[in-house]
């Protein structure tokens, strides 16, 4: 397989509804009109773009080959000397888009040392851009008003509506939190996002779930409040993580929130680069047509979801709406030439300074 080239991804790795039973029709229409049969009556939860999880992994398109396996058959040429040095033979950047047409259950993530966690899970630290809201619509972290863990560990056992208790945050496109463990959370109706997380190689990413909005489903995914059955929760293993006291209320809010940094290298080119936690960094590139910006870094790799528009990446590789895929290390610098008005998500690992040059 050619490495000097971009590879691109699986652009069709849906979850089912019976996993996420909340999804929406906004993945289908606006970004994979090109991978179902009707996008106007599709509904897709998450759609994974980036993955090296071993039950739910990226492909290469064209092929068989699971990025994880190039990953591990050719590490310093995918991910650099430099970094599988430091790091070792590993990528755990893991990329989705999520849209929900119901609340998430809310819930809250471990670290990787939770001792309920089985062996082959870890933790999943993640973060959330909002690519559209709908009118009224919003996300749950933290807690509106005083309760501690034990008040509220009566109302979750004993299922009563806890909404009032949550701290909701309308949000437009372009709103950015991290979302570490420990934080008590849940995408509401009406979001799609963009979810970068980090997930440890071989492993899959543990969430404890607190309450689901008293919903119950039949087999297929769909909603069966008379006959269907409730999806697990993990009342005491989440409780362990959270402190009410030091979630509580907007204060709480503002310290997940995060600001992009802009970049006008150009009348036709300007870059959104979004604070780099421990794992990774997000950069949203947004070009008009004509555009040409090189992109280059001493080691690392991207990893990337073109959002909107089109544009010829290295003269001959043509990416438009809805694709994902990899750069590898060996395939930088990468000239992006766009033809259209062009809308790309990069993410990279914290260690990857990424350096963006118009041409």
């Amino acid at each position: 397989m050619d490495l000097k080239q971009t590879l691109k991804l699986s652009p069709n790795l849906f979850t089912p509804l019976s996993r996420t039973p909340w999804g929406g029709f906004d993945i289908a229409r606006r970004y994979k009109q090109n991978w179902v049969k009707d996008p106007k009556s599709t509904a897709i939860g998450e759609s994974w773009e980036v993955s090296c999880d071993p039950a739910f992994p990226s492909k290469v398109v064209g092929t068989e080959t699971t990025l994880i396996d190039l990953v591990m058959a050719e590490p310093e040429r995918m991910l650099s000397p430099a970094y599988v040095k430091a790091y070792g033979a590993t990528c755990e950047i893991l990329l989705k888009l999520v849209n929900a047409a119901q609340p998430l259950s809310l819930q809250v993530h471990p670290t990787d040392e939770d001792p309920s966690l089985k062996p082959y899970e870890c933790g999943k630290p993640e973060s959330w851009l909002v690519l559209d809201a709908e009118p009224g619509s919003g996300l749950y972290l933290g807690f509106s008003q005083s309760i501690t863990s034990e008040e509220l560990g009566k109302l979750l056992h004993a299922d009563q509506d806890i909404k009032s208790y949550l701290q909701f945050v309308p949000v437009k496109e372009g709103d950015y939190f991290e979302i570490q463990p420990g934080v008590i959370h849940a995408i509401g109706a009406g979001i799609t996002l963009l979810e970068p997380q980090r997930i440890r190689t071989g492993k899959a990413g543990k969430t404890y779930r607190f309450w689901d909005w008293s919903r119950r489903y039949n087999a297929d995914g769909d909603l069966d409040l008379k006959n269907g059955k409730a999806r697990e929760l993990h009342i005491e293993e989440g409780l362990r993580l959270i402190d009410p006291a030091k979630q509580l209320g907007l204060p709480y809010v503002a310290s997940l929130r995060r600001k992009a940094k802009t970049q006008k290298l150009s009348p036709l080119i300007e870059v959104l680069s979004y604070p780099a936690n421990d794992n990774y960094q997000l950069h949203r590139i947004q070009m008009k047509a004509g555009g040409k910006l090189l992109l280059s870094a001493d080691s690392g790799f991207l990893t990337w979801i073109c959002l909107d528009g089109e544009a010829h990446w290295n003269k001959n590789l043509k990416v438009s709406r809805g694709e994902p895929g990899f750069v590898p290390f060996e395939a930088l610098p990468l000239l992006i030439d766009s033809t259209k008005n062009f809308d790309l998500a990069v993410v990279v690992p914290a260690s990857c300074h990424l350096r963006m040059t118009k041409i």
